[in-house]
């Protein structure tokens, strides 16, 4: 489950995958390895997302997955 709601719309992003890159992107904010943080950073920046019927709204993942990527470059 991500730690946001998000809005379901017509045409959006996979549920399933976004909800595990945030959970990615949550356990890489917990971790004291700087490796791990900037592949997961990497990942949240240029994210290889599908799209289905009845998915994420786009625009508030998106801001989402750059708000997460912010922080975890700023550590």
């Amino acid at each position: 489950m991500p730690d946001v709601q998000f809005m379901i719309v017509l045409r959006g992003y996979d549920q399933a995958q976004v909800d595990e890159l945030i959970r990615q992107a949550n356990r890489a904010l917990a971790s004291t390895d700087p490796a791990d943080r900037a592949a997961v950073e990497r990942e949240l920046r240029w994210p290889e997302l599908r799209t289905r019927m009845r998915g994420y709204d786009r625009s508030q993942v998106d801001a989402r997955l750059a708000t997460l990527a912010d922080q975890l470059a700023a550590r």
